[in-house]
């Protein structure tokens, strides 16, 4: 089996007027810096590897509006129930996910981008990636995969309410290509 199968496409995850609520409710947001993790950078801020924006969902103590929390819960529900069809769908056996990591929404404005970086490390051992785009009014930013050796790139077409999910492991480099036009938001989580 090829190692592009394991990175499956869900459309349509959640429903509709959610999505557009969703959308409208990132666009409000007062975004962080996100920050990299990683041997020698203990989560800090590095625009050469990364330029993007982050709101953590998850820090619920920080962001303890009403709003936070609904949208928490309903994006942990939804991925819960997306990692499952995952399972389902490739007949994986006697695994479970064992917890929902960093529920986060980005935002990739003019320039924004993530150089090529696999998702697990030691400091956060991170088993599946899972990412929902909300929306497709911005130019590049296209989420792209290659094979570990640099070869084989391929890009993930955008659209709006679409989920992606893959390993997290050493097989899965990818990147967000910069965005030229536009802000791009999306939603990210990781299962452990």
């Amino acid at each position: 089996m090829e190692i592009k199968n394991f990175v499956k496409i869900y459309d349509e995850v959640l429903p509709a007027a959610a999505h557009l609520n969703l959308l409208r409710y990132a666009k409000t947001l007062n975004f962080d810096n996100a920050k990299i993790i990683g041997k020698g950078s203990e989560h800090e801020v590095n625009t050469n590897i990364r330029k993007t924006n982050v709101y953590a969902l998850t820090n619920l103590l920080s962001n303890n509006s009403f709003s936070s929390i609904h949208w928490f819960c309903l994006l942990t529900n939804f991925f819960t129930g997306c990692l499952n069809k995952y399972k389902i769908d490739l007949n994986i056996i006697n695994y479970h996910w064992t917890n929902l990591l960093d529920v986060s929404i980005l935002k990739y404005e003019d320039k924004g981008f993530y150089t090529w970086h696999t998702d697990h490390c030691a400091q956060i051992p991170r088993t599946m990636s899972c990412i929902l785009l909300l929306n497709d009014d911005y130019e590049e930013g296209e989420l792209c995969f290659r094979n570990p050796d640099g070869s084989g790139e391929w890009k993930v077409e955008v659209k709006p309410n679409r989920m992606i999910i893959w390993p997290s492991n050493f097989l899965y480099p990818h990147t967000v290509k910069p965005v030229t036009k536009g802000t791009r938001y999306s939603v990210v989580c990781w299962a452990l």
